[in-house]
């Protein structure tokens, strides 16, 4: 797994949305397809080095066994008592894909999980949702910073009216100059809480790209689209910030 410094690490999540889906904001259609998340622990005397060494023999794995499935690390940064030391991100281009996909890794991969349990300890947290895209990446590199956030929808409000929100403030930002991409995850199983609706995830391609959406946000005018967008619809958590490191993209052989 290619490694960068922090401060210029690319953008990560772009790549799940390589499959020629329509960006919603210019009236496409929009398929949801689902995402999941593992919270993992290294066990004692282990850390990211035997995490990208075990990382590599998945790759070759996943190739080998014609998976159609991306995957990235998180690490924490921008966080508050996180419970975890490493998160696993992985996604899926639709739905038989990643039935698909499980069905393999269930029958042939129990090898490689055992040596995945080996080095980190995932079983407290393994949760499935569903994406849809809100403003599209052009490019799909590898790596990047991602922040993903919990959102509540007000009183009267739905899903739809939370979608269109998001649509309409990453638009607006977007004009400004922001090289943001984001997305909505529908949680379907696994979720512990039920005290939200869905996740808010916002991806860059690297740090001084999040500084200069930061800067619209707060000192160009966004702060203020957003009070009369999304805060009229959902209340958001403050959001946690991973470094998301690739581990395979979706059309790797």
């Amino acid at each position: 797994m290619n490694k960068v410094p922090a401060a210029s690490v690319a953008f990560a999540f772009a790549a799940m949305l390589s499959y020629g889906q329509a960006v919603s904001a210019q009236g496409g259609p929009v398929k949801a397809a689902p995402v999941d998340f593992r919270a993992c622990s290294f066990r004692e005397g282990k850390g990211m080095k035997d995490l990208d060494r075990i990382s590599e023999k998945f790759r070759d794995y996943a190739s080998e066994h014609d998976f159609n499935y991306a995957a990235w690390t998180l690490i924490p940064q921008f966080q508050s008592a996180v419970p975890y030391d490493i998160g696993w991100l992985g996604a899926w281009p639709s739905n038989e894909a990643f039935g698909i996909s499980m069905e393999k890794w269930m029958t042939t991969g129990k090898e490689l999980a055992g040596e995945f349990n080996e080095v980190m300890d995932c079983g407290s947290r393994h949760e499935l949702a569903l994406w849809v895209p809100v403003t599209a990446a052009e490019s799909t590199p590898e790596e990047g910073v991602l922040m993903i956030s919990r959102c509540a929808l007000l009183d009267g409000k739905t899903n739809d009216d939370a979608y269109q929100a998001h649509i309409a403030f990453g638009n607006h930002m977007r004009g400004l100059g922001s090289m943001a991409s984001s997305w909505l995850f529908y949680p379907t199983m696994g979720t512990v809480s039920a005290d939200f609706d869905y996740y808010h995830a916002v991806a860059f391609y690297r740090y001084s790209d999040f500084g200069a959406a930061l800067e619209l946000y707060s000192n160009g005018g966004g702060y203020q689209v957003a009070q009369e967008t999304l805060e009229t619809v959902s209340d958001c958590t403050t959001p946690i910030l991973f470094d998301a490191l690739n581990v395979r993209a979706f059309d790797e052989r």
